[in-house]
């Protein structure tokens, strides 16, 4: 993110003491507090605002990777730049001087010396489709400006500009505020971006590029954004042979005695339901023996001439029904558990009643297969026959 620093200057002139100065303000108001606990470094530049509005802001230097000992090798950098800029920004008074920077991990590892060369660079480029495009919302930035005039597009009046560089040529619509440039190279490369001045004082702007967004602060790229190509959503097919014939199942417990005990047992197959009630004239033992005895033949009318399995789902069998049910299905067949990573994950039994004999049961977990709560197993109860069924039962 993009921080800034400003001092407020009273008419003074722009002097080497004074970039001395507000440097190293800088250093101790900013600088100094970024190093307490970690390595860190600064892209940083150095503007100053001019009294006169007509001269506005100007940049001192590029931005530049700082260390924190670079101190004494920034200001001989902006010191000697000071050098070979116009004569404009040490004959008038300044109001600002201000301090753009980022804070950047780590020490910059570069060459130092490139700190301290004060050759006026050429207009910074960036790379784009294998092309250099200028960095900079000023249109003689681009080449020699041989149009300039006030066009209407779509009912807004703008200023367009027609330049040249060499071989390519460039139309400019900049917008009546100035804030937007609509960029296009005209002939047989079809390119074109829009250039969005984000602040005007410290030289930051935005350009949109094909599915990029790239963000420029004093000449230099610090920002980009791309929409990058993502594979596009398949239509799953539904499958026409999916099983419907199946059954859910219920235990429903209350605490006797600090005991989790089972009272009713239901379950239903699409069409038809069943129910098995805890007997209250018996207790104990009998009482659950009974209880899921009268479930589990009930169960097996479910059970038609053609079928030879049954499969039956319980939410949240693994962790609680099938523990209950376990010890109730040992006499009926041979049990086959699944286990894994010691929780139960299904019990596959293969019967050995007169009547069932070679049909299977498997009971599986619905809660892996749809991880939501319960809500539909008891839309089959007869409320007013369950409420009087559990008063006598307690």
């Amino acid at each position: 993110m993009i921080k800034f620093q400003s001092y407020s200057i009273n008419n003074l002139l722009l002097t080497n003491q004074v970039l001395d100065a507000y440097i190293t303000n800088f250093w101790n108001d900013v600088f100094s507090q970024l190093i307490k606990s970690s390595d860190k470094h600064l892209l940083l530049m150095c503007k100053v605002e001019f009294n006169n509005s007509e001269l506005g802001y100007r940049t001192l230097g590029e931005l530049r990777r700082v260390n924190f000992d670079d101190k004494e090798m920034f200001i001989k950098y902006l010191i000697a730049r000071l050098g070979v800029l116009t004569e404009a920004y040490v004959t008038h008074p300044i109001s600002k001087i201000t301090f753009s920077y980022f804070i950047k991990d780590g020490l910059a590892t570069e060459d130092r010396r490139l700190l301290q060369d004060s050759v006026v660079k050429g207009l910074p480029a960036h790379r784009f489709n294998n092309m250099n495009l200028p960095i900079s919302m000023n249109p003689s930035d681009y080449g020699d400006v041989i149009l300039d005039n006030y066009v209407q597009i779509g009912g807004e009046n703008v200023h367009r500009f027609l330049v040249e560089n060499g071989t390519r040529s460039y139309i400019i619509d900049t917008s009546s505020d100035g804030l937007t440039n609509k960029v296009r190279i005209q002939g047989a490369i079809n390119l074109s971006w829009v250039d969005t001045k984000i602040s005007a004082a410290e030289d930051i702007f935005s350009r949109a590029i094909g599915k990029s967004i790239i963000y420029f602060m004093g000449g230099e790229k610090v920002l980009s954004k791309k929409v990058l190509n993502a594979k596009p959503f398949t239509k799953v097919a539904v499958d026409s042979q999916l099983d419907s014939k199946f059954i859910t199942m219920d235990i429903e417990t209350i605490k006797l005695q600090d005991k989790i005990t089972p009272y009713l047992i239901c379950a239903y197959n699409g069409s038809e339901s069943i129910f098995s009630y805890a007997d209250s004239s018996l207790v104990g033992e009998a009482q659950q023996k009974a209880l899921f005895s009268s479930f589990i033949n009930q169960l097996l009318t479910f059970f038609n001439n053609e079928s030879k399995t049954m499969v039956v789902y319980a939410h949240n069998f693994s962790g609680f029904d099938g523990i209950l049910l376990m010890k109730h299905l040992l006499n009926i067949g041979n049990i086959k558990p699944l286990i894994f990573h010691g929780k139960l994950m299904s019990i596959k039994i293969k019967l050995n009643i007169d009547g069932y004999k070679g049909k299977t049961i498997i009971f599986k977990d619905s809660f892996l297969l749809l991880p939501f709560k319960l809500l539909f197993f008891f839309y089959m109860i007869d409320f007013y026959e369950f409420t009087i069924k559990f008063s006598l039962f307690l």
